[in-house]
């Protein structure tokens, strides 16, 4: 894609278009989720359906991590970045124009893969682009721009829809907007060649690959990659289904009030990471275990009480436990994973981790149809703090003090 380029990529600017596009691109994945009860309440589907489309973007996801982990060595990281954010457009065009299930399911399909393509690629390019320097702070920048931007996706949607006219269309303008301004920067210099290397020929092979650690370490490996399971689980319910029941916990009503409380779980998982990123993975994964435990009990306590007070603490302290189970998990693939196989063990890894987003919560919109949708979360939250429990008792054995 060099050919549309202009200047070398030289300086900050295109490290600072990357982390513009990453930022950007993110807030725009997420910019759909405090909008679902409001295509609930437009088309009269449901609960099932609901959680049928956000699994749709899961979907996407773990499509694109599976299938194309391999195209950063195609497309270059930059290449493979301005591809993302098309796909996005492309994505949140078909989301604004859909009157109906179908063309939003594809919308949100698209915006997955995208989403998919869009972290691996930043995080090459953002290494790949940093000026020299004594202090590398790539990784850093991308963790945390990462975070934000999930994060401020359904705070500007939720925003936009409560307060602006046309709410299901203006969310979508103005993210398109901004991402038309980000790919023009993006387009603004010469890409360099994939990971410094000539093009590879041949044809991209889609192949999944799944590599476990070595014997001794798939232990603790597997109590990591369960526990982050756990922890994208109970986000998603929040994300996908918090909408739907949480104009009847708070005072509050509208789509600007359920962004903000799946934008505070973000917030507080950024911020328990930056917080305890030098406990120890099997302390911090206690802790973070011990917070998804105690934020499902809170929930259950909301649902059963009505309580505004009770849900509130169940956001704040999920968004804790969400960043530290995370954390511990991913830090000790990293450690247990031989520097030649890291890129499968790391596949196995977030494999694990994205199913979590995608079975429990599609079991909760189907049992919501049968049970309504008060029963079903409470179910979830009876199965999920059994599995919780289950983790605690084998973290001490699996994971030893260092890894």
């Amino acid at each position: 894609m060099s050919h549309s380029s202009h200047a070398p990529a030289t300086g900050w600017a295109p490290f600072l278009w990357v982390a513009a596009a990453l930022g950007i691109g993110v807030m725009g994945t997420a910019l759909a989720s405090p909008l679902y009860p409001l295509y609930q309440r437009a088309w009269h589907i449901p609960a099932s359906t609901v959680t049928l489309i956000f699994v749709a973007y899961m979907l996407g996801v773990l499509a694109a991590f599976l299938f194309l982990g391999r195209l950063p060595g195609y497309l270059g990281a930059v290449g493979q970045l301005r591809a993302a954010l098309l796909l996005i457009l492309a994505g949140l065009g078909l989301s604004m124009l859909a009157d109906g299930v179908g063309m939003l399911l594809a919308g949100r399909l698209c915006i997955g893969v995208a989403s998919g393509l869009i972290t691996t690629a930043a995080t090459l390019g953002l290494l790949e682009l940093e000026p020299p320097g004594p202090r590398r702070r790539a990784s850093l920048i991308a963790s945390v721009t990462s975070m934000t931007g999930v994060g401020l996706g359904p705070l500007l949607g939720g925003a936009l829809a409560q307060w602006v006219a046309w709410p299901l269309v203006t969310p979508y303008l103005a993210m398109i907007a901004a991402l038309a301004v980000v790919l023009a920067g993006l387009m603004s210099f010469r890409a360099p060649r994939p990971m410094g290397q000539p093009r590879r020929p041949g044809a991209l092979s889609l192949r999944p690959r799944f590599v476990l650690p070595p014997r001794a370490a798939r232990p603790r490996f597997l109590v990591g990659a369960f526990a982050t399971f756990c922890a994208f689980a109970l986000f998603s319910l929040f994300a996908s289904l918090a909408p739907s029941f949480v104009s009847d916990l708070l005072p509050w009503r509208g789509p600007a009030v359920s962004g903000a409380a799946i934008a505070v779980i973000l917030f507080c998982s950024a911020g328990a990471q930056m917080a305890l990123r030098g406990v120890p993975p099997r302390g911090c994964l206690l802790l973070g275990l011990g917070a998804l435990g105690v934020a499902v009990l809170l929930l259950a306590g909301a649902l059963a009480t009505g309580s505004a007070a009770l849900f509130v603490a169940s956001d704040l302290v999920a968004g804790m436990g969400h960043g530290l189970s995370f954390m511990a998990g991913l830090t000790i693939t990293n450690a247990v994973a031989p520097p030649e196989e890291r890129a499968g063990v790391l596949s196995c890894f977030f494999s694990i981790g994205y199913l979590g987003t995608i079975v429990p919560v599609l079991g909760v919109g189907v049992l919501a149809d049968h049970l309504g949708l008060i029963a079903a979360v409470l179910v979830f939250c009876a199965a999920f703090g059994v599995a919780v429990l289950g983790l605690l008792a084998a973290t001490p054995r699996a994971v030893p003090a260092t890894v």
